[in-house]
């Protein structure tokens, strides 16, 4: 037992200073530093989106759906709450209106190949053009913030919103611009979908 100890004794003192420079900080500036440090930002990240992705309500993951209106979800984050919320419903009407976008887009076009007026050039200009008329007049009214939560990130607010846009406000603004333009209002409104959709129209306008 005694041959033992020195032994040991020898094996702690060279395994001390090991221990000691692997446990050590490193030294500010060198590549081991800045390794550390973005190892340390990469991991509170991580932490940062898990959180985020753990407080997002349910509607903003999975947006509500029916045949009579668009909803579209928003988060930001700012320092000032009015600012998080401003933001957040901005990021919302920009998901309406790329939706509302294409979604107009494949009905024109379905009524442009309906009314046998699909493969001219010209007409299918029309539609686009239209259709980039409808979205900039019904993004600029129409819409409402449905829902709204406000939680608490580090030092910011993040605003989850979600907005709603009715279609038929804007079915009834593709049919008015539709009426304005003289090659569409001879092609697109001799097709039955087309007639059937004014109908639905003056159906859901109020009676006097």
């Amino acid at each position: 037992m005694t041959t033992l100890r020195p032994i040991l004794a020898v094996t702690l003192a060279l395994s001390a200073p090991l221990l000691i420079a692997g446990c050590a900080t490193p030294e500010p500036g060198s590549p081991a530093a800045v390794a550390l440090a973005h190892q340390k930002q990469q991991e509170m990240r991580a932490d940062q989106v898990k959180d985020t992705v753990a407080d997002a309500p349910s509607w903003f993951t999975a947006p509500p759906k029916d045949e009579f209106s668009l909803y579209a979800p928003g988060t930001a984050t700012s320092s000032d709450m009015q600012m998080a919320v401003d933001k957040a419903t901005l990021a919302g009407k920009r998901n309406v209106a790329d939706r509302l976008k294409s979604l107009l887009s494949a009905k024109m076009k379905d009524f442009a190949s309906e009314s046998g007026a699909g493969e001219d050039s010209r007409v299918m200009s029309e539609v686009e053009r239209v259709t980039t008329n409808v979205v900039t007049e019904a993004n600029m009214a129409g819409y409402q913030a449905v829902k709204s939560e406000i939680k608490s990130q580090g030092t910011q607010y993040r605003a989850y919103v979600l907005v709603q846009y009715p279609l038929g406000e804007a079915n009834r603004i593709m049919v008015d611009q539709t009426r304005k333009s003289d090659l569409l209002d001879s092609k697109l409104r001799a097709s039955k979908a087309f007639q059937d959709l004014e109908k639905d129209i003056q159906a859901a306008r109020p009676k006097p």
